[in-house]
C-alpha cells in the first residue's frame, strides 16, 4: 500500500458545500473526491507540459528547415531540388 501524505486544503464556503454535496451524491468522502480531483488534475497538467514540449521541438524543427530553405534559395538562381528534397519528382 502507498505511503499517504496529508495535504490541507482551503476552499470557500460555496466550493466547500459544493464538495460536501457532491461527495454525498457520489458516495465518496469529501476528502477522497477531493483526492480524486487533485489527481486527475496532476494528470492533465502532466500530459499538457509533455504536449507543449513536443510543440517546442516541432517549432524548433520548422525554424531550423525555413533557415534551410532560405539559404538554399537566397541565390535566387535555379535550384536543383534534386539535392534538397528527398523524394524526386515521379516521371509522367
Amino acid at each position: 500500500m502507498p505511503t499517504l501524505q496529508r495535504l490541507i486544503i482551503e476552499l470557500d464556503a460555496e466550493l466547500a458545500q459544493k464538495l460536501k454535496e457532491t461527495s454525498k451524491q457520489r458516495g465518496w468522502s469529501p476528502e477522497a473526491l477531493a483526492a480524486e480531483c487533485v489527481a486527475q488534475n496532476l494528470e492533465i497538467a502532466a500530459r499538457h507540459k509533455a504536449l507543449v514540449e513536443r510543440f517546442e521541438v516541432i517549432d524548433d524543427s520548422l525554424a531550423m528547415l525555413a533557415r534551410f530553405v532560405g539559404d538554399a534559395t537566397a541565390s535566387g538562381e535555379g535550384i536543383d531540388l534534386t539535392k534538397i528534397c528527398r523524394y524526386g519528382r515521379k516521371s509522367s
